[in-house]
C-alpha cells in the first residue's frame, strides 16, 4: 500500500493522538479513583493518587500500570487492523492507531530510566536496575510485532514514512501538550479543578480534541491507497 498524505488526514490523526494521550491519563486517574475513593490531582502528563492513599503496594501501583496497558492494547488493535486481508480503510486506521499512541514515547522514557513501567516496577521490587531492565525489555517485546506490521505495510519510501510517524507524534505532543498546555496551567489559566479530577483547561482540551476527531474521523481512513 502507498501512503497518501493530506491536510485533512493530518488533522484527524493529531486529534486522535491527543485523544489517546488523554485517554491514557484518564485510565490512570479513573482506576486511582476506584481504588482510593477520590480523584488525585493531575496536569497534562503528571498525575497522583488521592491524598492518604497507600502508594507502595501492588494495588496502589495498578493505576500506574493501567495507562501503559491501555496504550499497548490500542497499539495491538492497530496491528490487528493491519492484517493483509483487511480493507485499505481498516489498514489506514490501524496504522494511525499504532502511531497515535506514540510507541516511541514508551521506549524512550523507559530507556532513559523513566516512565510508568519502570517507576511502578521499581516501587514493587525496590531494585532500580532490575526494574529498568524488566520495564524496557517488556516494552520492546510488546511493541516489536505492531511496529513490524506497520513497517511492512508501507510499500514506497518505507523507511522515511516509518521514521516520520515513529518520531513526529512524540515531538508534536511534547511541544503542544507538555510545552504549551502545561505552561498555560502553570500560569494559572483555567487551573481550577473541575470534572474527573482534572483542571478546567485539561477538561476543555479533552472535549475539544474529541469534537475535532468526531468531525474529521472519516479522514483517518484515507491514509493508504492501493
Amino acid at each position: 500500500m502507498n501512503i497518501k498524505f493530506n491536510f485533512k488526514f493530518v488533522i484527524s490523526f493529531l486529534a486522535l493522538m491527543f485523544m489517546m494521550h488523554e485517554a491514557h491519563e484518564i485510565a490512570h486517574t479513573a482506576l486511582g479513583r476506584i481504588i482510593c475513593g477520590g480523584w488525585g490531582e493531575r496536569d497534562f502528563n503528571v498525575w497522583g493518587l488521592a491524598e492518604g492513599c497507600n502508594q507502595g503496594d501492588l494495588v496502589s501501583m495498578l493505576p500506574t500500570y493501567i495507562g501503559p496497558i491501555f496504550t499497548f492494547i490500542m497499539i495491538w488493535v492497530g496491528a490487528f487492523l493491519l492484517k493483509p486481508d483487511n480493507s485499505v480503510q481498516k489498514k489506514s486506521f490501524g496504522f494511525a492507531l499504532i502511531f497515535a499512541n506514540m510507541p516511541v514515547a514508551r521506549i524512550v522514557t523507559a530507556a532513559f530510566g523513566g516512565g510508568d513501567e519502570v517507576y511502578a516496577t521499581n516501587v514493587l521490587l525496590d531494585n532500580y536496575s532490575l526494574a529498568w531492565a524488566i520495564g524496557l525489555m517488556a516494552i520492546l517485546m510488546i511493541l516489536a510485532y505492531p511496529l513490524y506490521r506497520a513497517f511492512v505495510s508501507i510499500q514506497k519510501k518505507r523507511v522515511s514514512w516509518f521514521l516520520l510517524f515513529f518520531f513526529a507524534p512524540m515531538i508534536i505532543d511534547l511541544v503542544v501538550v507538555l510545552g504549551l498546555m502545561n505552561t498555560l496551567l502553570e500560569k494559572g489559566i483555567l487551573a481550577d479543578y473541575w470534572i474527573l479530577g482534572s483542571p478546567i483547561l485539561v477538561s476543555l482540551w479533552t472535549i475539544f480534541v474529541i469534537l475535532v476527531f468526531i468531525l474529521m474521523r472519516k479522514h483517518i481512513f484515507t491514509l493508504f491507497v492501493k
